[in-house]
């Protein structure tokens, strides 16, 4: 209880500060709350009714009282104010040389670019689960005692980075970059949250930081550059983009927040407006890169555009994956 790591998880970030401020705001809260607490109680006694006090002229002020309850918070805040600038200055500006990441949030995932390895990590509840079966690193990954400087936006919405093992909170905003820096000490496995509510899945919006020593890290970069050399998958792409996030594409599972793609080429949709169409290449193409342009029945224009984020053989890849789901089925009748 008188230690940052009881209510904290162990800090292992070489930037961040060593949580005393942490501290120091939570025993000027327990006190406060204290003497306050203590107050109202000897109020509520020495004033209740019956009790034989003066109620005839109470004093109308107090000098003294007054200006004691205003300077010493004043006081106290004027501390937190310089404590806490001071260590969000050094937790915010990068080492000379610090390895570049860029980082995108997206309802409801997280892309890694790492413009120096020439490798994009994508961070999705399934991409994790798959991982983790295989016994690979997980979400964003860095090699340890290397400061890393993060650059962060958004797709969409406000996301925010947060790494409790860190002590790092940056939030990614749209239109424009943040940035935020960090220096892992110890290998590990850390929680990487949004902390800022971002919609009906921002609880998904889940991975971690896994740090390797620098030769695992080394030997990683060059195991995501060689997949990236290789055939593009649309699978993968599906679930790197966080599609699954919203679409079902197992026969018979419910539709989520878009209509499920099970067997969906060849089928007649019904638009807002009345309007209807089969469902074809072009029509999925433009729902990718226009998602606003012809919307679904029954469902809302929130999802974001993917135009620009797609090289043409991903989204060719998409699509030909798309197109396969239930044509086994349908060949079968």
């Amino acid at each position: 209880m008188f230690d940052a790591q009881f209510w904290m998880p162990e800090r292992v970030n070489a930037l961040a500060g060593d949580d005393s401020l942490f501290m120091f705001i939570l025993w000027v809260s327990v006190i406060s709350t204290g003497l306050i607490v203590a107050a109202m109680v000897w109020l509520g006694v020495r004033y209740r009714a019956g009790s034989k006090v003066n109620r005839v002229r109470p004093p109308s002020d107090h000098l003294g009282l007054e200006v004691t309850w205003t300077l010493i918070p004043t006081l106290i805040l004027g501390v937190i104010w310089y404590w806490g600038t001071r260590d969000y200055i050094e937790s915010s500006i990068p080492p000379e040389g610090s390895m570049e990441i860029r980082v995108m949030g997206q309802k409801w995932f997280w892309t890694f670019d790492y413009p120096e390895q020439g490798i994009r990590i994508q961070a999705t509840e399934e991409i994790d689960a798959k991982k983790v079966a295989e016994g690979k690193p997980v979400g964003l990954v860095v090699p340890v005692d290397t400061p890393v400087k993060l650059i962060g936006s958004s797709a969409d919405v406000l996301h925010s980075m947060f790494v409790p093992s860190f002590r790092m909170k940056k939030d990614v905003v749209p239109n424009r970059y943040t940035t935020t820096t960090f220096q892992a000490t110890k290998e590990g496995v850390y929680d990487f949250f949004c902390t800022e509510y971002c919609g009906t899945k921002h609880s998904n919006m889940i991975t971690k930081v896994t740090v390797l020593n620098k030769t695992a890290f080394q030997a990683y970069v060059e195991e995501a550059q060689e997949a990236a050399a290789g055939p593009v998958d649309g699978a993968t792409v599906f679930a790197s983009g966080g599609c699954a996030g919203c679409h079902a594409v197992a026969e018979g599972a419910p539709d989520g927040i878009g209509p499920s793609l099970y067997a969906a080429f060849g089928r007649e949709e019904r638009l807002v407006g009345g309007e209807t169409l089969i469902i074809d290449e072009n029509y999925v193409r433009e729902s990718i890169e226009n998602p606003a342009a012809k919307i679904v029945e029954g469902y809302g224009p929130v999802m974001p555009s993917y135009a620009g984020r797609l090289s043409e053989e991903e989204l060719t890849a998409l699509i030909v994956y798309l197109k396969g789901l239930g044509a086994d089925k349908e060949a079968g009748q």
